[in-house]
């Protein structure tokens, strides 16, 4: 069986709308502290990342039912298709170069951060202090899937990170650190490496480079960020006493009281303690409610098909701009029971009278809803 498929300026704008519509909706959500307390974050982000596959892939499929719109997309479309200086240069032909130019600039961009990021972090002094080693492996044993860690420190790092999709590589500023606050931050940073968030970040900024335009992806992008965040504290701290749950809570506010902006803090890495006050204290107070959520499989289950049912209508419409031509409409007329009748005539023809004047001659009824009379 084939599936016609095409990326069509009507399916682009289709798109947008919805996915702005579902990160609208999904902001609601996790500032509700109501919701939240049946909502899993795990459940959050991978609507987040539905939304964000939704992005990818604008297309019109053969199937998809065309609602005309006569309001706005035909100005659009005209606008769009209006020629730039006398020439055969469209407008939206300029758009689409222009939007290409930066995307590709972008994606240049975000490629050589990552291997400039890598290399710097694969000149830092490695960390061999045995104890230390010896406490990573025994968080990373943990995991089923064990990678191996690379261990780098540096005076120009200050807080800690992780950095990498294979072979991965955990960053420490170069401040005293105990044994206790260690073992939070290598849980912290190993959490979000096996559950695939560094993916999920590096997928965020290959949208962004696409559609850096819509300010609507720099809101996701604050928002995934912060769900990612809460979700590692959630997971980490799910087996701790509220003693140890205060020992990381301090842990978070130290580090983050002495870290300044960091050069090497890229957008495909992820650091244990935030740059911004109001994050950070958006995760204290997440922590210290944690007690109040209601684990509900079902209901989350609901909510996330829920979200897919939503996506996949999306692409079963699409606005399509609908007007008829100038040259075209002054030879057209519309008709109706009000303003139209038929004359049945002994041939048994139909002459149609459109605002009493003859228009034409028929040999069958076209709408059943006009008057006939006879000659």
């Amino acid at each position: 069986m084939h599936i016609t498929v095409s990326i069509t300026l009507p399916a682009l704008i289709n798109t947008i709308l919805c996915t702005n519509i579902m990160i609208i909706a999904y902001i609601i959500v996790i500032n509700s502290k109501f919701l939240l307390r049946y909502i899993n974050l795990s459940t959050v982000i991978l609507g987040f990342l539905i939304i964000l596959l939704r992005f990818l892939f604008p297309y019109e499929f053969v199937f998809a039912k065309e609602i005309p719109d006569t309001m706005i997309l035909p100005h659009i479309r005209n606008i769009l298709d209006s020629q730039i200086m006398n020439s055969k240069v469209t407008l939206l032909g300029c758009i689409i170069f222009v939007w290409l130019t930066i995307s590709t600039v972008y994606f240049i961009k975000l490629v050589s951060d990552y291997f400039k990021t890598r290399n710097s972090l694969l000149k830092f002094d490695i960390i061999d202090d045995v104890e230390i080693k010896e406490l990573l492996s025994c968080i990373n044993g943990k995991y089923k899937k064990e990678s191996d860690i690379l261990l780098v420190t540096s005076p120009i790092i200050s807080t800690p990170f992780i950095f990498g999709i294979h072979n991965p590589i955990i960053a420490l500023p170069q401040i005293s650190i105990s044994k206790k606050e260690l073992s939070f931050i290598f849980e912290h940073e190993l959490c979000h490496y096996y559950k695939k968030h560094l993916q999920i970040k590096i997928l965020l900024e290959v949208v962004t480079a696409i559609y850096f335009w819509n300010p609507f992806i720099y809101i996701l992008k604050k928002q995934i960020d912060k769900v990612l965040e809460l979700c590692i504290d959630a997971k980490v701290t799910e087996e701790l006493s509220e003693i140890e749950k205060i020992e990381y809570l301090e842990c978070l506010v130290r580090i983050a009281k002495i870290q300044q902006t960091s050069m090497l803090i890229q957008n495909c890495t992820i650091a244990f303690s935030p740059t911004s006050s109001l994050k950070l204290t958006k995760r204290v107070k997440m922590l210290l409610d944690s007690p109040n959520h209601v684990n509900y499989p079902l209901f989350n289950k609901l909510f996330l098909s829920f979200t897919i049912v939503l996506i996949a209508v999306t692409y079963l419409f699409v606005y399509e701009p609908y007007s008829i031509r100038k040259d075209y409409s002054e030879n057209t007329f519309t008709i109706n029971k009000d303003n139209a009748y038929y004359v049945l005539n002994k041939e048994h023809t139909y002459d149609l009278y459109v605002n009493s004047k003859y228009t034409s001659t028929v040999t069958v009824i076209f709408d059943s809803t006009l008057p006939v009379k006879e000659e």
